[in-house]
């Protein structure tokens, strides 16, 4: 999946440059807009991608997406899988009210490793609820095409712009879900949710750089909406769809703080008063780390396709909920699971249902022993998961422009997929276990490289 001879020629051309780098890099972010919720130092070599891989990447991870829909269908239709996911009762109730959309993940980012031995992409998990990154990562990758196109367009290639890349595809996407949904006002108000004061940056820079393209945008507090009339208002202003920034973990804790304000914004979706994105069952379901080990649980095979079924043994670690005395088939052999764990925790990963950045994952070979056990006992009484550890490949990374030098990294690969459809990647790059910006790592822009005529650039040969 890596480009290693652009990523080589990149590489060659900015360090090339010497001392100037830094002081283009210094300039090419001061002239930019804001793109980071959290400061890190931007890497000016982007993680270069094959483009004859893009194409079959792109119908996985869409298909993987649909993957995600047949689970929440399970979900629906079958008490033992609503039992596996184990939701609340108000939860559950989110998850199986109608929210007049034809599909339930709507956004989603899903991270993977370009893994070894080979580079191949695997699935770690998705963001189904509302994934970070999906307006900034455009405005990295604006930053540096900037600064790597000249040692590109030396070596005969451009940059292939990705859907990601051009106008603004998330509002496009709110925009047509709300045509789809059946909204009438040519000028939709669209909210972004954000507990008050807790705002992050890119979530500020959505509703000013949106309403700046003609739909007015405000972020809003949940609690502060109020539903009367058949429609949603935040104070003198109705609201017609609300992108819900809220993630999943903060969103159950302030659900369970004020009791009434998970069935009041059901009723009012449910009677149509507000487009909620993404739906309630995408938040739940598929978000949920259960889901990862659902759709490869035996005793679930039925709800799922031969297809389906083949697509999530070739992307997704092996993984299984646990489950008090489980037997588990793990290479060819019948295993306790406990006792799997116990022995070879450098090979496991255990998942909390709901995490954000990283806290709610304990990987064995970075972990003392007695908070590994603990940690096992803590999944097996809370229901959390073992996902089988994936080996990243590492990627070499620019860390300082001025005298050129380069860190290899483990890296993400981590795809966009907006209303079923692929529309770009991102990255992130660590020397820790968790790659995660807030556990010490910095994003990265993911380029696909291509000759200057394919990428629709103006040829050098003239």
């Amino acid at each position: 999946m890596i480009d290693w001879h652009a990523a080589a020629t990149v590489l060659a051309g900015l360090t090339a440059e010497g001392a100037g780098l830094a002081r283009r890099v210094s300039a090419a972010v001061a002239a930019a807009p804001r793109f980071q919720n959290k400061a890190f130092d931007l890497a000016p070599a982007p993680l270069m991608v094959r483009a004859d891989r893009v194409e079959a990447h792109a119908r996985d991870l869409e298909a993987y997406v649909a993957l995600l829909e047949s689970a929440v269908e399970a979900y629906r239709a079958d008490p033992d899988v609503r039992a596996y996911i184990a939701l609340d009762p108000a939860e559950e109730a989110a998850s199986l009210a109608p929210h007049h959309l034809p599909s339930t993940v709507r956004v989603c980012r899903i991270d993977g490793y370009p893994a070894l031995p080979d580079g191949r992409v695997v699935v770690l998990e998705n963001n189904a609820d509302s994934p970070a990154g999906t307006m900034f990562t455009g405005r990295i990758n604006a930053v540096i095409d900037d600064l790597v196109e000249a040692p590109l367009a030396a070596a005969g290639l451009g940059i292939c712009k990705l859907p990601l890349d051009k106008g603004a595809p998330l509002l496009e996407r709110f925009l047509e879900d709300y045509r789809l949904w059946g909204g009438t006002n040519p000028d939709p108000v669209l909210a972004v949710l954000q507990e008050d004061g807790k705002a992050n940056v890119e979530s500020v820079e959505m509703a000013a750089a949106y309403t700046a393209l003609g739909t007015r945008t405000l972020v809003v507090d949940p609690r502060a909406v109020v539903f009367r009339d058949g429609a949603a208002w935040a104070g003198d202003t109705r609201i017609d769809l609300c992108w819900n920034k809220i993630n999943t973990v903060y969103w159950r804790r302030l659900t369970a703080d004020h009791p009434d304000l998970l069935p009041r914004w059901v009723a009012a979706i449910e009677a149509r008063a507000i487009l909620h994105l993404n739906p309630f069952p995408a938040r739940y379901v598929a978000e949920s780390k259960r889901t990862l080990a659902l759709v490869r649980e035996p005793r679930f095979a039925h709800h799922f396709t031969e297809d389906e079924r083949a697509l999530a043994e070739r992307l997704l670690p092996w993984a299984s909920k646990l489950e008090p005395g489980k037997q588990v088939l793990f290479e060819g052999a019948a295993r306790d699971l406990r006792d799997l764990l116990m022995e070879r925790p450098q090979d496991w990963v255990l998942k909390e249902p709901y995490d954000i950045r990283g806290d709610g994952v304990t990987i064995g070979r970075d972990t003392d022993h007695a908070t590994w056990i603990a940690k096992i006992e803590q999944g097996f009484a809370e229901g959390n998961i073992a996902q089988r550890y994936v080996p990243p490949l590492t990627y070499p990374i620019l860390t300082d422009p001025a005298t050129g030098t380069c860190v290899p990294m483990k890296v993400s690969l981590d795809t966009f997929v907006f209303g079923g459809r692929f529309i770009g990647f991102g990255a992130k790059a660590s020397n820790n276990e968790r790659v995660n910006v807030f556990q010490g790592g910095r994003k990265l822009a993911v380029r696909v490289a291509e000759p200057r005529q394919a990428a629709g650039l103006a040829s050098d040969a003239a």
